[in-house]
């Protein structure tokens, strides 16, 4: 019984964070699927503050739509709020690296941490979404002959992917730097399982199945995935190596390769 009860207490441990990124992102998921544009102002306005800086025109509230740049034409509304992006950015982080830190105390830090630096990612990634499709959407819908909104998912569907692979190998680098135990080399691959979750199966259990629209930006976002892991896969060649072979090298010629269960 009392190991049993160390077992549990073990896992509760090595777990209780992972609940909790969970539980947050539930909150978050929640929050915006009920909040009006007043209540999302602590993530629109820094959006629309942070966009200014690359447009031309400023934006102003307006009660219940969002801030709107008058000269763009541009409405930050709470459809581009990217509270699916901030809740996909905190997932990565916990789950990918937060098992690099040893005590209970690390890992709490670490959370609260991801949670700051996923904010401030999506205010970022956001920003350079919006003033993109501001600069390049129209040209890009007359040269390709794509709808406006097409060419606005593509885009945004683009800049979440590289903003999120690129928030997930600087803290793998940076971790690795400090010698932070071995950073998670499988992290951007489960970065890329959050995206999928969220944006696509997330919405399908809710009954998104019935909506044509769903399927119109499932498509791209399944291939873009797709894409993304096929080119982690082969950045990474042969340090997929799952340990138990070896390969030689210049720096290691002794090295030599082994099946399982061979003696060398």
């Amino acid at each position: 019984m009392t190991r049993r009860l160390c077992k549990l207490a073990g896992a509760a441990e090595r777990h209780a964070f992972t609940l909790v990124a969970c539980a947050v992102a539930v909150g978050l998921k929640y929050h915006y699927s009920r909040a009006s544009a007043d209540e999302l102002r602590w993530i629109l306005a820094p959006t629309s503050w942070l966009t200014s800086l690359f447009t031309s025109g400023g934006f102003e509230f307006r009660v219940g739509e969002g801030y709107l740049n008058r000269q763009q034409s541009v409405l930050v509304s709470p459809a581009c709020a990217g509270i699916n992006f901030l809740v996909v950015a905190l997932l990565s982080l916990v789950l990918g690296f937060a098992g690099r830190f040893e005590s209970f105390r690390q890992k709490g830090s670490w959370c609260a941490l991801s949670l700051g630096l996923a904010y401030v990612s999506t205010l970022l990634v956001n920003a350079v979404r919006i003033s993109l499709s501001v600069a390049l959407a129209h040209l890009a819908a007359r040269a390709t002959g794509l709808t406006f909104q097409s060419v606005h998912r593509l885009l945004g569907v683009v800049v979440y992917l590289g903003g999120l692979l690129a928030l997930c190998l600087t803290i793998q680098f940076w971790l690795s730097s400090r010698g932070r135990r071995e950073a998670n080399r499988a992290a951007p691959l489960l970065a890329l399982g959050c995206y999928a979750g969220i944006t696509l199966v997330v919405p399908l259990l809710g009954g998104a199945a019935h909506n044509p629209q769903y399927w119109t930006h499932a498509a791209p976002v399944s291939v873009m995935v797709g894409v993304a892991a096929a080119l982690l896969f082969a950045a990474r060649g042969r340090t997929w190596d799952d340990g138990r072979h070896a390969f030689r090298s210049p720096e290691h010629p002794e090295r030599v390769a082994t099946e399982p269960g061979s003696r060398a």
